[in-house]
């Protein structure tokens, strides 16, 4: 059983040992409903402890073990359609439920046996936590949760393209100023809701069957050509975020230096593994922004969405990570986007109105970017994993996702303007179930919770906003105080 961790502060530092996958899409029949893998594929069947597994944890020298048998993906991590550095993260670990999270049976059964050198000998048995975590996963996999209907997108589609509608005629065909204006605002409502479908795409969680994945990739070249965002570019980011959540050094999510930091490590000048450099606390951070981050904070997410340009071009022109069969559909339909939408701008009378109708949509479009970080700035930040191993908490994969996750407390009928996005810790436990199926799924997933005391954590919106605040605030107060010679002279010894 799991320790009691009821009352952890949002501020203890916690060390990890696991991550999680992403969906490896491959275009093969399944041929059985089987979780363990083939004995193997290989010769060498050797033997392994847990410890000498772990050894083999570089990227030139990369073993993980699943269910039982230990797999060499050294030359499979330049390959992983879910990016590179998400199964990077696995090297020298136990990864069986980060897999499962993240892939159908079938993947796992026709990938997965190449890979395989040996068994482990000693692993430990798993958790009665993750037995009945594991156990309900199963039971969302025969109710069919993991695939959604037809209907259920064509639905969502439909409903997002006549906002699209709407911005055309207001700004078309109508002359007034106030007309414009609204047309801004339901352009921004309408990047925020296609969003939440190239989220859906970017977690394979948008398929009606198992071996769809082709027209989700489109669907998600349709959401980049309308929202100007790469779904190949998020999706490598987001990988990692599911991988190791709120892990102060690895977790692109938090990682927002010189304008937001969220624990005292971030001051240090911590060296980003996801970035690949150090991560400065610099004189802009230290003056500027992390001392009144509290009061930055919305105005920052109202411009976010130009940052999440520039990424994507980044992304797309330079190394990305595992997506090189997308990148190019990808690339089109960015460069889509970059055409129509200064071209529907310009249709307005004045540059005044181009730039309020600019702005505006934009800081509309911004609410989506209050939704994520909802989720995750104010719960616990956890350390790296170390050499030690499986901390006191977040020991597993379910436990690490329960305690680093906030849900939304919202009716039915507001559905729609989360996305989703409001269960996010039923999200991160299984992160393929479709999206339709999210809120009869919830109170499972909290009952679980209660179970075996994890601190399942739900607020209402405006109480997730107070939070974050609150959270922001703590640490600006603490940036005001941190000096890095202070810093030095309580680490010195003697």
């Amino acid at each position: 059983m799991p320790p009691q961790i009821q009352g952890l502060e949002s501020d203890d530092v916690i060390s990890l040992k696991r991550s999680d996958s992403s969906e490896s899409a491959l275009p093969a029949e399944p041929d059985s409903s089987k979780q363990q893998l083939p004995s193997t594929s290989r010769q060498n069947n050797g033997q392994y402890t847990v410890e000498e597994v772990a050894r083999h944890n570089k990227k030139d020298d990369a073993w993980l073990i699943y269910n039982g048998q230990v797999l060499d993906i050294t030359k499979w991590i330049s390959h992983h359609p879910g990016g590179e550095q998400t199964i990077y993260r696995f090297a020298g670990m136990d990864a069986t439920d980060e897999l499962r999270a993240f892939h159908d049976d079938w993947v796992l059964e026709k990938k997965l046996p190449h890979l395989v050198i040996g068994t482990v000998v000693d692993a430990p048995a798993p958790s009665q936590l993750v037995q009945d975590f594991r156990e309900l996963g199963e039971h969302f996999d025969k109710l069919g949760y993991f695939h959604v209907s037809p209907w259920f997108y064509v639905q969502k589609v439909m409903f997002v393209m006549s906002l699209f509608g709407c911005v055309l005629w207001l700004v078309l065909k109508e002359e007034s100023v106030a007309a414009h204006m609204l047309g801004a605002v339901v352009l921004g409502i309408f990047w925020q809701q296609f969003a939440f479908v190239g989220h859906d795409c970017g977690h394979m969680s948008a398929r009606t069957h198992a071996r769809d994945h082709i027209d989700v990739h489109n669907l998600g070249a349709l959401v980049t050509f309308f929202n100007g965002i790469s779904v190949a570019w998020w999706k490598a980011t987001h990988n990692v975020h599911h991988a190791m959540p709120n892990t102060v050094d690895c977790d692109p999510d938090i990682a927002h230096l010189p304008v937001f930091a969220l624990h005292k490590k971030m001051f240090e000048g911590l060296f980003n593994k996801y970035h690949g450099r150090v991560m400065e606390f610099d004189w802009a951070a230290r003056n500027i922004f992390v001392p009144y981050q509290h009061y930055w904070y919305y105005p920052i997410m109202a411009f976010a969405r130009w940052n999440l340009y520039i990424q994507s071009v980044l992304f797309l022109s330079n190394s990305n990570d595992g997506h090189k069969g997308r990148s190019m559909l990808d690339l089109m339909a960015l460069l889509g986007f970059f055409c129509w939408m200064p071209t529907l701008a310009l249709q307005l009378p004045s540059w005044v109105e181009v730039v309020a109708f600019v702005l505006l949509s934009h800081a509309v479009a911004g609410l989506l970017n209050v939704q994520i970080t909802l989720s995750h700035f104010s719960q616990p930040i956890f350390d790296s994993p170390d050499k030690e191993g499986v901390a006191k908490y977040g020991g597993d994969f379910f436990t690490r996702n329960v305690i680093s996750s906030l849900d939304v407390a919202c009716p039915t009928y507001l559905d729609w303007f989360h996305g989703g996005l409001q269960f996010q810790t039923l999200h991160h436990c299984y992160p393929r179930i479709g999206r339709q199926h999210l809120r009869k799924t919830e109170p499972l997933i909290a009952s679980l919770c209660k179970k075996h005391s994890l601190p399942y954590s739900s607020k209402p919106f405006w109480d997730c906003n107070v939070d974050i605040v609150k959270t922001l605030k703590s640490a600006a107060l603490d940036a005001r105080k941190w000096s890095p010679l202070i810093y030095e002279s309580m680490c010195a010894q003697g």
